[in-house]
């Protein structure tokens, strides 16, 4: 019989409990699950979990990591295993752990999961009464709580809730910064992660289900440098935009074994990618069929289910000293890149400073398609300024802009200056009537400035340079040309050169990022891709762009073509374009 122990609500379970009436389980596979878990599992509403990062793994996916987990461990191992999964949700990960030790027949010794949800340990405990296993221990309190655990697990295998610093509080994310010794911006996934490979003794094997955004992004820098130091990795399957997982974040599954605090990494991961190529329903019913297919390793290429068209690609971890972002790399790429870096002349951030766009944080009171509408108070018509938005965006030039921003700033000073409102008595009425808004901004006044002023606003002078601006998320590279001194929102980045750069560098890098060249460099290096290909083109990917040399005849006619395309996009030109730069970076 199931009994509580303890303030901390500890669930304890022996082998011998008693039986419950059995019903099948939802993927119909040989174990089952109590009737009264059903009910329960129907109380754990979705919306409450997402909102707190919980996303339960769907079986499926659940038993591809738990084989995954499984082939880390030693071959000819015989003792009993203990393992541990430190957010269980619904137990579908305990269970298919179990099932897939006794499928390469080591016995498990001990079962331990942490839940926060009551209602989940319950029915991750009466999940895992069915087998036969000394001791099951699942504890309602937060794994986290008091640093993890002081014991060690022979395996683990996690899904932890992934929440992002601006949810959890400035102040709980400190808290878990310096518990787990953690440095920049905190994911909650992250302190897990320390915590997982605290309770790891060498050559544990460990099972992570988590976002692939710590394997391209600046943020996720900690994260790449844990992994590497503290485990031998051996599979890394960036799942990308399948929708195996009923999350907004893009799923990563990493799989190793904790390495000696004196050792050096054994083996080079592998790493295997797959994504979309195209998309018949809107939900893909062959997870199984799909996560066969990336688990063997005869599969590459293109691979079609139900529900689409999908790539698989595979490789090695490219994982650099620096910490940069992890990638694959194959004999392939490696070839091209080696080719492409003999002809590289410079990179963007060598000639230019790239930003992103100012951000208001109040884009309602800010922005605006036409401040002439009824009821509102137009302000004075020199702080009202054309504003560039993702939906302006496409290659070369654009052709209008369609919304425009108060920008309330001196334009004739070199140093940003916020104006005197006694002096735009209409910009101050207007102003005026969004005041409790605005001052609710408190970090805007807290930083020292004006109640009404933006967030980032960026140096007034710099927007009436010539500059190259693209949409941060864009299926397809949308770089072009402004010269009308249009101001760059939020959801944009935009490039200035640096004083003395010859101003023809600026056709050059507009040519390189709009071409396949740049695409390919993109997918191979960074390839943070969102749903349906979006990419992400932030500061830390474009800044890395190749330059050929500008100065040679093949430099020089593709300036001169791309100032045509400024001028008049055409797709002959734009051919033109694209043969001479694989000229210029010596392929064919």
């Amino acid at each position: 019989m199931a009994s509580r122990i303890g303030s901390d609500q500890r669930t304890v379970v022996n082998r011998h409990a008693e039986g419950a009436f059995q019903l099948r389980r939802p993927n119909a596979c040989s174990r089952f699950i109590p009737d009264a878990v059903s009910f329960l599992l129907c109380l754990m509403h979705p919306t409450v979990r997402k909102l707190n990062g919980v996303h339960y793994t769907p079986p499926a996916l659940a038993e591809f990591l738990a084989r995954q987990t499984v082939a880390c461990i030693e071959a000819g191992r015989r003792e009993p295993v203990a393992i541990l999964d430190p957010a269980c949700g619904d137990g579908q990960l305990l269970v298919s752990l179990i099932e897939a030790l006794q499928a390469r027949n080591l016995k498990v010794s001990e079962v331990v999961g942490f839940d926060t949800d009551p209602q989940a340990v319950a029915a991750t405990t009466e999940r895992i009464r069915e087998f036969e296993i000394p001791c099951v221990q699942v504890d309602n309190r937060d794994f986290l709580g008091q640093g993890g655990s002081r014991r060690h697990f022979d395996c683990v295998i996690a899904n932890p809730p992934y929440v992002r610093t601006q949810n959890m509080g400035g102040a709980a994310a400190q808290a878990l910064a310096k518990k787990f010794r953690l440095h920049g911006r905190v994911d909650l996934y992250q302190a897990f992660a320390v915590a997982i490979s605290d309770v790891l003794p060498p050559a544990g094997a460990l099972g992570l289900l988590t976002s692939n955004r710590f394997l391209t992004v600046r943020s996720g820098k900690a994260m790449r440098r844990l992994l590497r130091d503290n485990f031998d990795l051996y599979r890394i399957f960036d799942l990308g935009d399948t929708r195996l997982f009923d999350a907004a974040v893009l799923p990563v599954v990493v799989t190793g074994t904790k390495r000696d605090s004196k050792g050096k990494a054994r083996r080079t991961s592998d790493f295997h990618r797959v994504y979309c190529v195209n998309r018949t329903l809107e939900n893909n019913d062959d997870h199984a069929l799909l996560l066969e297919a990336i688990g063997d390793e005869r599969h590459l290429g293109e691979f079609e289910t139900t529900a689409g068209m999908f790539r698989i690609e595979r490789g090695e971890l490219l994982a650099e000293e620096n910490d940069s972002v992890w990638t694959l790399a194959n004999s392939t790429t490696r070839n091209w890149l080696a080719r492409l870096r003999e002809k590289q002349f410079r990179r963007f951030e060598d000639l230019s400073e790239i930003k992103v766009g100012i951000k208001t944080t109040a884009d309602s009171v800010f922005i605006r398609d036409e401040w002439n509408s009824q009821g509102i108070c137009q302000p004075e018509e020199g702080l009202l300024r054309s504003l560039i938005t993702h939906h302006d965006a496409s290659r070369w030039s654009i052709a209008t802009v369609r919304k425009t921003v108060l920008y309330p700033y001196d334009n004739s000073v070199q140093k940003r200056t916020p104006i005197d409102l006694d002096q735009f008595p209409l910009a101050g009425k207007y102003l005026e009537g969004y005041r409790k808004r605005l001052e609710s901004r408190r970090y805007v006044v807290d930083s020292g400035r004006c109640w009404f002023e933006i967030w980032v606003p960026h140096q007034p002078t710099d927007w009436k340079k010539p500059k190259i601006v693209w949409p941060d998320i864009s299926e397809q590279p949308k770089f072009f040309l402004d010269a009308s001194g249009a101001i760059v929102n939020g959801d944009c980045y935009w490039i200035k050169l640096r004083p003395d750069v010859d101003p023809d560098w600026l056709y050059m890098m507009l040519a390189v990022a709009n071409s396949t060249i740049a695409t390919r460099y993109y997918d191979t290096m960074f390839h943070n891709k969102l749903y349906a290909g979006r990419r992400r083109y932030m500061t830390q990917y474009v800044k890395e762009f190749p330059l050929p040399e500008l100065e040679s005849k093949l430099g020089q006619q593709i300036v001169k073509l791309v100032k045509r395309l400024v001028e008049r996009p055409n797709r002959r030109d734009e051919a033109k374009v694209e043969a001479k730069l694989q000229h210029a970076f010596g392929f064919e």
